[in-house]
């Protein structure tokens, strides 16, 4: 580990849907962000106990198991992160951060099967002095967006950014607010879901809502537009849950427009709009991180960050306002 790196213990007792299970599978799912190979490597190496003894990846679980895992230890030793010539826009840079705005289809980092092509390789290519207590795979990285949501990320560049970025998003005191297109139309002007989210033991790629075993998640929405059959909405997620925003707005009748996992179609045609022809207009979920805030780790000064939105989300947008006012010049000269 590097010097200065944080250490926390997981701990968690194996419920009933999880006996079993392989320890590695579990331990994955409890791990967000995490890939199953770097849970495994976690295992292998002596840092997760079960019923106070060391366990191997494939052990089956029961029960009413308690498991403890060092996770400051989850970055294994792993060969140099290629470097790799990926466009991507920097809003901000200074010798303790650099603010990005990632674009959609970029993976943040390697895991899960993808070695390459991502964030991390990118960031590594382009910058010579980036942190590296999330782990060598993972170079400067402190929080996450799904590959196809685009946005405000902030990157470290020394450890002691890392910590303090870190900590703010664990207690939640950073500022993040977010643009989703959402299928139909909200009725209501604004509203809160606070319903808590844990992985489905089905499919362990979908998040589920879990009143049981989910961890608490909150996010707050206000309707900034509203379309024929979508809605424009403003998020503003009190908690950084994996894939929080998407499962809450699917859970309040609302999926997010273009989303492959949770919502009702994977790409938006001209005449899903209203207009003649099948091109597409949309291939990747309708979410934007525009804004980000947080105490600078240098100056201790609070900085708001903004990526303004891509021009296929915009594009979409344009679409729709245009599919709105020919409805109301329609309206007005029936009058």
């Amino acid at each position: 580990m590097s010097e200065g790196a944080l250490e926390r213990v997981l701990q968690f007792t194996a419920d009933a849907q999880e006996a079993g299970l392989r320890l590695d599978i579990v331990l994955h799912g409890h791990l967000e962000g995490a890939s199953r190979t770097l849970a495994k490597g976690l295992i292998a190496r002596g840092c997760v106990l079960v019923n106070g003894s060391v366990a191997k990846p494939a052990h089956k679980l029961n029960a009413g198991d308690v498991v403890q895992a060092r996770v400051a230890e989850v970055a294994l030793p792993a060969a140099e992160l290629a470097k790799q010539d990926i466009p991507f826009r920097v809003i901000h840079e200074d010798a303790s951060i650099i603010v990005i705005d990632k674009p959609a289809g970029l993976t943040v980092h390697p895991g899960s099967g993808q070695h390459d092509n991502t964030l991390a390789n990118a960031l590594a290519f382009r910058f010579d002095e980036l942190s590296d207590a999330g782990g060598t795979e993972r170079l400067g990285i402190v929080h996450r967006l799904d590959k196809d949501t685009s946005g405000v990320m902030v990157v470290a560049r020394t450890n002691r950014a890392h910590h303090a970025l870190a900590s703010q998003f664990q207690a939640r005191t950073t500022g993040k607010e977010y643009l989703a297109l959402v299928e139909g139309r909200v009725e209501a002007d604004g509203g809160k879901v606070d319903l808590p989210l844990a992985r489905s033991r089905r499919d362990r790629e979908r998040i589920v809502v879990d009143r049981e075993e989910g961890k608490p998640a909150e996010t707050r929405w206000e309707v900034l537009e509203r379309f024929h059959g979508f809605t424009l909405v403003r998020c503003r997620p009190r908690t950084g849950r994996t894939h929080q925003i998407r499962v809450h707005l699917a859970s309040i009748g609302h999926p997010i427009v273009c989303d492959s996992t949770y919502g009702r179609r994977a790409k938006l045609l001209h005449c899903d709009l209203g207009a003649s022809g099948k091109e597409i207009v949309l291939a990747r979920q309708a979410l934007h991180a525009a804004r980000l805030s947080f105490v600078h780790p240098f100056d201790g000064k609070r900085r708001e960050f903004q990526a303004p939105l891509p021009a296929d989300f915009q594009s979409t947008l344009n679409l729709l306002l245009g599919q709105r006012r020919a409805a109301e010049r329609t309206e007005h000269g029936q009058r």
